[in-house]
């Protein structure tokens, strides 16, 4: 009886089968076979042996390597998996889409060096790597068994057959070690009790986000991480695209992301490519260092090896400039291994015809999201489109696509293309005979991604590129933002009109929103280029006033490390920070602006109190360095320069403090004139009078009863603030403190810089935290000092206000300035 036919049984009672061609395998764990040490070895090198044979190769472009036509070297050398494999670098997981300096790991240190038990969940891009870095570790480890280095049982799963409705983790296992296996005898050595799942077992589960099983899909977190607690000494890699993966949902595991090929990666690659002609290799360095949308494309693995093979072929680099026009050129030099119109009547018609097989094939199966096309449909679709006396049987030409192209490969029943992103070329290639609003319809599912942006890139029509990011933005705006990467229209013809069409800033900050979410979408390379480009377009083409979509912006390019307000950022230029300086002094030396500053020089103080509200506890000492405060609150007069955010003019005079502003516009005004809102901490220090500081209730003291003396405030029924120099008529002076300052109690709240939130106290009464700012996030900022209508509690120089940093009050919430002192 052969082994496709047995029945396997490994004793006790039987588990659900699992039905696989014309027969059914049906596990259980195995017990211990007896046979000798020296019978269990060769049983295991066999294994091994056959791991290395069949994944000694890297998936490129066919099998037709012994033609000596130019190019057809380069590819049979790289192919190879020891000599075209690149040492890929990972990193932890950054789940903000940033780019925080995290040390690159390597895959020697991960996966050969380490002696400790391994799960790693590994995210990457299409073409980044995933499949050939899991191919590769198959290789090394079966390599490792045969030297006698260490026993390895590694077992590459295709995730996407995984149906746990039909089988469990354990048992797919068992169906793959059993298709790579000989016979019973070898099944039993290698699933026994000692090894299944033990240390010796590596598991690397290949295409998660390819599961076909939507119930599987929902299971399968739940299910690895069962897998981990029942079975935890055999180590297991995950791979997937990122689409619908979450850390949360993989505790058991530790999240690693493909990095992208740095220069020097692609620089060795091309060595290897090119090899003797070092001329070539040269050339197209140079062209990848220059030209940044190249550069983004060659830092993923399998579009760079496509760049090698069509510039190779073309020696142009137009031919490689966008990602369709790579794939275009890249499968027309592939196609023309099987036709070259020159030297054939009949070529050009050939080539048409295949063409339009591959489409429909494509287009049909990306409908259904089956990415392997059995036979028999291959044959069904075949007889639609083509007939015996132009290619023959869909079946026999098929094959002859993949021995002399690459672009597809057989596998058990049917084809399948031999990369997703070329399935997804063909499949957008296709769609350019659809009519657009097919197209968008698609675009509202994220299996589409990468299909419309291809598409997009193929229009040759100006106002079909136009026609199709319109109606993304209605319905997917990131896709639409992300489409304009690949389109012959710059991203700012595009986008413009678009963004000046929205009303109000809700629209924008959910773009702004859901940009953010789907950067990890992108390769690394292109996220901070679309960054750039969209804020550019929203922030200085369409000259963006309102402060909270900026903020926003500004601290979406922080994550991304991008440094937006350091010179040449777009918030500096956005708001002109180079001449901040020069308008400082111009407003200085205008006395209607009510703009001076005052010394505060450094000290200690107790900041917070241990017999009011909760959120002031506990008393602590804090230390602030000398800064400069401005005398005044910022006032009508001083405010209506600045050409970003709302103002209300009818509130008081030009000598009234400006009200009605948010935090974000409290916040940019500062950095429009070189300057900054004051931290809490400072802000206390300055009101109790700096180094003249009590630890009263008020500056002055603790009586109440002496408040009116110093500050504005129980004025219920006044319609605004008081001028911010109005003379207090029961002293015949200002309200000021020790250090000079006006109204630091009442009047108005100020804003201050930091996010609201419990104080961060020293481990020792006797210790002073430095300059503290605050949390690092939150949602909401403080404000202090009390307003004209308050009652006297809110005026406590301990009192903590704070609210939404977009929230506006018409009559008591404004705000003043602070510097760095002059060295």
């Amino acid at each position: 009886m052969s082994r496709k036919s047995a029945k396997i049984e490994t004793g006790g009672d039987y588990s659900p089968g699992h039905v696989e061609g014309d027969y059914k395998i049906i596990y259980q764990a195995s017990s211990e076979p007896e046979v000798s040490t020296e019978v269990r070895k060769a049983i295991l090198e066999k294994y091994n042996f056959k791991l290395k044979q069949r994944f000694s190769t890297i998936n490129l472009f066919g099998e037709k390597h012994h033609n000596v036509n130019k190019g057809q070297g380069s590819i049979a050398r790289m192919a190879d998996i020891v000599r075209g494999f690149v040492p890929l670098h990972l990193t932890e997981w950054q789940d903000d889409a940033g780019t925080q300096e995290n040390k690159p790991l390597e895959i020697e240190e991960l996966f050969f060096n380490n002696q400790l038990t391994w799960r790693f969940l590994l995210r990457g891009l299409p073409g980044s790597g995933k499949t050939t870095l899991l191919r590769y570790l198959v290789y090394r480890f079966a390599i490792q068994t045969l030297s006698g280095e260490k026993e390895c049982i590694p077992v590459y799963l295709r995730a996407k057959y995984l149906n746990l409705n039909k089988t469990s983790l354990e048992e797919f296992v068992k169906q793959q070690i059993n298709e790579d296996s000989d016979n019973s005898e070898n099944f039993d050595v290698l699933c026994a009790r000692s090894r299944f799942l033990e240390s010796p077992m590596m598991l690397l589960f290949d295409g998660l986000d390819e599961i076909e099983d939507m119930e599987t899909n929902e299971r399968i977190a739940e299910a690895l991480d069962d897998l981990v607690r029942q079975h935890p000494r055999c180590n297991i890699i995950v791979a997937s695209r990122p689409i619908g993966l979450r850390r949360q949902n993989y505790t058991k595991y530790r999240p690693l992301d493909l990095l992208p090929l740095n220069q020097s990666m692609i620089n060795g690659y091309l060595e290897k490519w090119f090899a003797s002609d070092t001329e070539g290799a040269t050339k197209l360095r140079m062209t990848i260092e220059e030209k940044q949308r190249i550069r983004a494309l060659a830092s993923n693995p399998f579009l760079l090896s496509m760049i090698c093979y069509t510039f190779e072929q073309g020696g142009d680099t137009a031919l490689i400039e966008r990602r369709s026009t790579l794939y275009e050129n890249c499968t027309k030099y592939l196609l023309q291994r099987l036709y070259d119109p020159e030297s054939a009547a009949n070529s050009k018609i050939d080539y048409k015809n295949t063409l339009a097989i591959l489409k429909d094939l494509s287009l049909r199966f990306f409908l259904w999201q089956e990415e392997d096309f059995p036979v028999d449909y291959v044959n069904v679709i075949g007889r639609r489109i083509l007939t015996a006396k132009v290619l023959g049987k869909a079946e026999k030409f098929l094959d002859r696509v993949q021995r002399e192209t690459g672009l597809i490969q057989r596998i058990k029943g049917g084809f399948t293309f031999v990369h997703r992103s070329l399935w997804e070329y063909f499949t957008a290639l296709a769609l350019l005979e659809k009519k657009p609003d097919f197209v968008i319809r698609q675009a509202a599912n994220p299996d589409w991604e990468e299909v419309v942006r291809l598409y997009a890139g193929l229009l040759p029509k100006a106002e079909d590129i136009t026609a199709l990011v319109i109606g993304l933005w209605n319905i997917n705006r990131p896709l639409a933002l992300r489409v304009t990467t690949e389109t012959q229209i710059l991203a700012a013809e595009l986008i413009k009109p678009l963004i000046e069409k929205e009303e109000g800033n809700q629209g924008k900050l959910l773009l702004i929103d859901s940009l953010e979410q789907s950067l990890p979408l992108l390769p690394v390379s292109e996220r901070q280029k679309l960054l750039h480009e969209t804020f550019t377009i929203m922030l200085i083409d369409c000259k963006e006033r309102d402060c909270e979509v900026i903020y926003y912006a500004q601290e979406l390019l922080e994550k991304m490390g991008m440094q937006p307000l350091q010179t040449g950022g777009l918030i500096y230029q956005l708001f002109d920070l180079g001449h901040a300086a020069e308008r400082q002094q111009r407003f200085l030396s205008d006395p209607a602006n009510h703009f001076e500053w005052i010394l505060v020089e450094e000290g200690s103080f107790w900041i917070g109190d241990d017999e009011h509200a909760d959120d002031e506890k506990p008393a602590h000492q804090v230390k602030v360095d000398s800064f400069l405060m401005t005398k005044h609150p910022v006032t009508n007069h001083l405010l209506q320069s600045f050409p970003f955010g709302e103002k209300y003019p009818d509130y008081g005079e030009q000598s009234h403090p400006a009200i009605g502003n948010n935090w974000y516009e409290a916040y940019y005004f500062a950095l429009w004139i070189g300057a900054r809102l004051p931290t809490e901490a400072e802000w206390e220090y300055a009101a109790r009078g700096g180094k003249y500081s009590q630890r009263t209730v008020f500056y002055f003291g603790d009586s109440v009863d002496e408040l009116p003396n110093h500050a504005w405030f129980g004025e219920s029924q006044r319609p605004y603030a008081h001028a911010v120099n109005e003379i207090n008529p029961r002293t015949g002076k200002e309200n000021l403190n020790p250090l000079g300052l006006d109204n630091m109690l009442g009047n108005i709240w100020e804003w201050c810089q930091d996010w609201y939130g419990r104080y961060n106290i020293p481990l020792r009464n006797d210790q002073a935290i430095e300059n503290p700012n605050g949390p690092m996030k939150g949602e909401t900022k403080i404000l202090r000092g009390g307003g004209f209508r308050n009652a006297a509690e809110a005026l406590r120089c301990t009192r903590r206000g704070d609210n939404t940093p977009d929230y506006r009050n018409l009559a008591m919430v404004g705000f003043r300035l602070v510097c760095p002192t002059v060295e």
